[in-house]
């Protein structure tokens, strides 16, 4: 099992890709989406690494981050669930172009991933960092990124 150290290492190392990808190229926005999620993945399994957690399936990693779950000892508050699932939808729309909001699993259509789809994630990462930062004292550097969604009233801590 990997280590808390390890997880966050990980998550800084992802976050300090997805700004490279993120000024280098101005589109790709499904593989900046897909950074995003995985730099969560990893605060999130170096959170349950806390509890001597570790999960190999999604289904279980939500199951015990999920603040309704009574007595989960690694829930999450509810806002920051909600931007890890978010994010995790917004990879599975990226990676394979699917929207899980749309019920008609015969449904043909592609659901491409565009800037403002980066900018929810990067505003639900930002979220996501916030609270581990403050939880475990991470010191995550803020990172500059190039998104037109993206303005000064979303008041991003980690994603200027």
């Amino acid at each position: 099992m990997a280590t808390f150290d390890e997880h966050i290492q990980q998550a800084k190392r992802n976050f300090d890709f997805l700004c490279l990808v993120n000024q280098k190229v101005n589109d790709h926005f499904d593989w900046q989406v897909t950074v995003c999620f995985y730099t969560a993945l990893h605060l999130v399994n170096a959170h349950l690494s806390k509890h001597n957690l570790q999960y190999r399936k999604h289904h279980d990693v939500n199951y015990a981050l999920n603040p309704d779950v009574q007595l989960s000892v690694s829930k999450l508050p509810e806002e920051e669930y909600d931007s890890y699932i978010a994010l995790q939808r917004l990879s599975r729309r990226s990676r394979y172009l699917v929207n899980e909001k749309d019920n008609n699993i015969s449904s043909t259509q592609a659901f491409f991933t565009y800037d403002k789809h980066l900018a929810k994630a990067i505003r639900n990462l930002d979220k996501l960092i916030r609270y581990f930062d403050k939880k475990y004292t991470l010191e995550f550097n803020a990172k500059n990124f190039s998104c037109i969604e993206l303005t000064k009233k979303d008041n991003l801590k980690f994603s200027k």
